[in-house]
């Protein structure tokens, strides 16, 4: 459908609307009509349209009779009559064009609009690095693979592992010996054969080579083989002591880099694999100086949602909840990090896109509000149309407050319990300022 066919279907729309709003003749030429006005209808209408009681306009008077029952007349003091075919059902699930609700207090969200970046979650993260130093032998992964805790990651041969081994075969043998040369003291010291003092040093050897063992088994612990591993290891078997040391996951998650060569030599502190668990991951943002207070007047620990959006899924909202305020502010950009923690099982999310958000802040107190789409606007003057009896609406001029993510505050002109126009008001307005286009009794 091009641009001429959808602009004259939106004026045929418009069209209809207009004519089911009442916008037609009392039977009387305009022109004349005015010629015929009196003081009487001029007293009746005194007030600025907008302003009007309901009881002032059932009052007012054109020459054609009471203003609300003219057709050409009743938009001079703000009214609308409505046909029925226009309006929504309740509940909103019909195909009218005009919509009404009814108006009450309550909590509101202000958004506070943010970019930010999305980026790993550092403390589901984990940087893999070789406690000892040694030639990789083997690599059982590659990058972007999932593991479990526990799975074999790579393969480590060192010289400093092997060492620690033969100690603790050393001292594993000198405690069994010790220990069977103190159980063999101390049966002669009960046959009265042998002195006591033979027992005790015997005694304290054994004692002295199983601290010895403890300390060589706990060694291997540190260097990264698990007590099941030491368990299964046989003195006896050479290839048991061989200095070999299996890398494994510790925990669940996503290999997303990967810097592990076979024949490579590795060394503590160098990063051989990043693990990271992408369940969840962080976006950072900042926050401009003008809404900082805003965010602070919230506490981190009663909850600060946050709504984001990516380019790659643009209509796909993603929520979580700030956990940090930075504690400095960026001297360049003037803003300061926030950060927040997005729920991604299912993947979406990649570290290094870039998203748009807003942080919701919710009022403290119930304010009265209306939808965006329910204020208008003349010549600087807010108004909406209220229910005033029947299928007659009525201009209300209001005094708007503070914008919210979803609606406007009104500091005056309405009440809780007043029923609005939302949807379709835009219909209304035209009919109000009719004159303004050339329509009315002033043609």
């Amino acid at each position: 459908m091009n641009m001429t066919t959808k602009l004259k279907n939106w004026l045929l729309v418009l069209a209809i609307a207009w004519g089911a709003l009442g916008v037609a003749g009392c039977g009387k030429p305009a022109a004349a009509d005015k010629r015929e006005g009196n003081a009487e209808a001029e007293e009746e209408q005194a007030g600025v349209v907008g302003d009007l009681t309901v009881e002032q306009v059932l009052k007012a008077k054109c020459p054609h009779g009471l203003t609300i029952e003219c057709a050409e007349c009743r938009y001079e003091v703000g009214v609308v009559k409505v046909d029925p075919s226009l309006m929504q059902p309740a509940g909103g699930t019909g195909s009218g064009l005009v919509k009404t609700i009814q108006v009450a207090k309550s909590k509101m969200t202000t958004a506070v609009n943010i970019t930010g970046e999305v980026r790993m979650n550092e403390n589901s993260a984990v940087h893999l690095s070789p406690r000892i130093p040694g030639v990789i032998r083997a690599v059982n992964v590659d990058i972007g693979a999932e593991v479990a805790k526990g799975d074999v990651l790579y393969t480590l041969d060192s010289v400093e592992l092997g060492q620690a081994l033969s100690d603790w075969k050393k001292n594993m043998a000198m405690a069994e010996l010790s220990g069977r040369n103190f159980q063999r003291e101390k049966s002669l010291y009960e046959k009265k054969v042998g002195p006591e003092s033979d027992m005790i040093e015997a005694q304290m050897k054994h004692e002295e080579y199983q601290i010895a063992l403890q300390a060589s088994e706990q060694k291997l612990h540190v260097l990264g083989l698990t007590e099941d591993e030491v368990a299964k290891i046989d003195p006896n078997s050479h290839g048991g002591l061989s200095g070999s040391l299996a890398v494994r996951a510790p925990m669940n998650g996503t290999i997303i880099e990967k810097h592990a060569v076979v024949g490579e030599l590795v060394e503590p502190g160098k990063d051989t694999m990043i693990l990271a668990d992408l369940n969840s991951v962080w976006v950072w943002g900042g926050v401009y100086e003008r809404d900082l207070g805003l965010v602070l007047k919230r506490k981190l620990a009663d909850g600060i949602p946050v709504e984001f959006s990516v380019p790659a899924f643009p209509e796909t909202v993603f929520r979580g909840q700030m956990n940090y305020i930075g504690a400095t502010m960026d001297e360049t950009t003037r803003t300061v990090k926030v950060r927040t923690v997005i729920d991604n099982k299912d993947r979406l999310l990649r570290p290094g896109m870039f998203c748009q958000g807003r942080i919701l802040i919710t009022t403290d107190e119930e304010v009265l509000a209306i939808p965006k789409v329910a204020l208008l606007s003349d010549e600087g003057v807010d108004f909406v149309f209220t229910h005033m009896q029947d299928d007659y609406y009525l201009r209300t001029n209001v005094k708007k407050g503070r914008d919210f993510a979803e609606g406007v505050e009104i500091l005056a002109g309405l009440a809780p319990g007043q029923m609005i126009v939302t949807d379709g008001a835009f219909i209304l307005k035209s009919d109000v300022l009719k004159a303004k286009m050339g329509a009315g009794c002033a043609d």
